[in-house]
């Protein structure tokens, strides 16, 4: 039995906040300013049937391409006439073709525009996307701006106070620095290289390999960083995605008591709120430290420059241990750092290029522009009837071998080995998504933006 739904909503995970951020606050502004209906599921689950359960007028995702199911829901709703509008995860694109077309084709390996609109952070990230791919004159693309980043003007976040009270063995330390980590095993392991090249990779090839020296030397020096400073505690942020802490810059540091390892147990949001100066060798956090307030350092050996994001370019650069301490102490005397003031019109331009507004209200304008498509009429897709029946066929199958299992796992036949492998993934995957834990993020949304609208004046009626 179906109900007719205005918004059905697919994401992947509720373990972070990042792609769950992207879409939630403009899917509770529909809710509050429209009162629309929405429904938020999880992507890994039959979508085939979910979306037939609910006959959506328009279903929107934080990520189109991010997995093959997302890029396999995408296209089969198109065709069977439902619109799609897509935001993007990783919206920082560089002026390289390699990586224009990896953050905008993903896994969508057919390269063709199956969705009724793309949301981008940028204007600078529409006209790469025009440069690198020519069609795209044909896309309905559309400049949102970073709806991820406008959690930073909203929600509640840890204080020190939090912390302490959570990790009462790190009260005695009075500062406390965030570092934030670089994926670094994606340049230092097989994953994407093979044979001495690079593979699948939406970096230019030199940096990568510059990048990929650059750990060691980065390494040591957090590593005298640490020791030089005990009391001060270091926050070693490792990157969400990080599968191979041994390959990271941050191996070994856990080795002195004033470090505390965080990986998923933290949003990166609290994490950067409680630390009082925030350090990082490249990344987009460096950005969202920004609209919390906060300075940051880049720490780069020997400044060995290579392709970098606009964003390091509003960060001062320290280049070995000795001038990175110096700066450190400096900020922590004065409260302040002269080198990162002298860079406001340097952030200020890079948080245009990036996230194009910094103001909060990103999401508002995604909202009102998935309203106004609601109505609107959605471009022709030529239909794939065995796709059609195929990935119908696919999914089902995925969840009676899933129910199965559940079934088997209360008898013997649970011991076979290739039985085990599949009952545990199946276990991993419904930790990934919790229900439960997808609507109380709505809950912290909605009330959240209810406090910020009647601060800034917006009106819902």
């Amino acid at each position: 039995m179906s109900e007719t739904v205005d918004i059905l909503n697919f994401e992947f995970s509720t373990r972070g906040i990042r792609d769950i951020g992207i879409v939630e606050p403009s899917l509770s502004y529909l809710e509050l300013k429209y009162k629309l209906k929405v429904k938020r599921e999880c992507i890994s689950d039959n979508f085939c049937q979910l979306i037939k359960k609910y006959n959506p007028r328009l279903i929107v995702t934080s990520n189109g391409i991010g997995t093959v199911n997302h890029h396999e829901m995408v296209k089969y709703a198109s065709m069977k006439g439902i619109k799609v509008i897509t935001f993007i995860s990783e919206g920082d694109m560089v002026d390289i073709k390699e990586n224009v077309e990896i953050l905008f084709w993903g896994n969508n390996k057919d390269q063709i525009f199956y969705e009724y609109a793309n949301l981008q952070w940028s204007e600078k990230n529409i006209q790469l996307i025009l440069k690198h791919i020519p069609e795209a004159k044909n896309f309905n693309l559309f400049c949102a701006g970073g709806t991820g980043f406008d959690r930073y003007q909203f929600l509640p976040l840890k204080t020190k106070n939090d912390f302490y009270s959570q990790y009462p063995q790190y009260k005695k330390y009075k500062k406390i620095i965030g570092l934030a980590g670089f994926p670094f095993y994606f340049f230092l392991s097989d994953l994407y290289k093979k044979d001495g090249q690079w593979n699948n990779m939406h970096l230019d090839h030199d940096a990568c390999d510059t990048m990929a020296a650059q750990k060691e030397p980065l390494r040591l020096m957090y590593h005298e960083l640490v020791k030089n400073n005990p009391d001060t505690l270091f926050i070693l942020k490792y990157h969400p995605s990080d599968i191979m802490q041994e390959l990271s810059e941050f191996y070994q540091l856990n080795q002195f008591e004033n470090t505390l390892s965080i990986f998923r147990e933290e949003n990166i949001d609290d994490v950067i709120n409680i630390s009082d100066l925030w350090v990082g060798f490249e990344s987009t956090t460096c950005l969202e430290a920004w609209l919390l307030g906060k300075t940051t350092f880049i720490a780069n050996p020997d400044n060995v420059p290579f392709i970098r994001s606009i964003i390091s370019s509003g960060s001062p650069h320290y280049g070995n241990f000795e001038t990175l301490n110096s700066a450190i102490s400096n900020f922590f005397e004065t409260n302040n750092s002269v080198d990162f003031d002298n860079l406001k019109a340097e952030r200020e331009n890079a948080i245009a290029q990036v996230i194009g507004f910094g103001d909060g209200l990103n999401h508002k304008r995604a909202g009102d522009f998935i309203f106004e498509s609601l109505d609107k009429t959605g471009k022709k897709i030529i239909v794939d009837s065995a796709f059609l029946t195929g990935i119908e066929k696919k999914y089902a199958n995925i969840e009676f071998r899933k129910k199965l299992r559940s079934i088997i796992y209360k008898t013997p036949l649970i011991w076979l080995p290739k039985v085990r492998n599949e009952f545990l993934k199946d276990q991993q995957k419904a930790n990934e998504f919790i229900a439960e834990k997808r609507e109380s993020f709505a809950n912290l949304y909605q009330q959240s933006l209810i406090e910020f609208y009647k601060k800034n004046n917006i009106l819902l009626d």
